[in-house]
């Protein structure tokens, strides 16, 4: 697993790559913890190159959310797979979770500036 940082219009952009599972979510979490805790209130994780998420990534995204909530933050999912998009929708994150389908649309949803065309 990679993670990729990066700002755009006051957003944090944190791209992960590859595999999110059992042995790759704690550096996961303790990345987006990490960005949290610096501040980061805005947060898009783009997963256009996430190929496979188990349980243990899917808590992750869960514990980024909750731990925004009270701070006034919030986080969007962008870029998922269709694999990984119907795992999202099966557990019902989709319901709790703003999930959009491009970096653009995660950004708008944010209030951040969307890439230009």
């Amino acid at each position: 697993m990679q993670i990729k940082e990066s700002k755009q219009g006051g957003v944090l952009i944190l791209t992960v790559s590859e595999n999110l599972d059992s042995s790759t979510s704690t550096i996961f979490e303790s990345r987006v913890l990490a960005v949290i805790e610096r501040g980061e209130r805005r947060i898009v994780v783009d997963c256009g190159e996430l190929e496979y998420v188990n349980s243990a990534g899917l808590k992750v995204f869960l514990l980024a959310a909750k731990r925004l909530e009270p701070l006034g933050g919030k986080l969007v999912i962008c870029g998922l797979a269709p694999s990984v998009l119907m795992i999202f929708e099966m557990i019902g994150f989709a319901r709790i979770m703003k999930i959009v389908p491009s970096l653009d649309d995660a950004l708008q949803a944010l209030g951040g500036n969307a890439a230009p065309a």
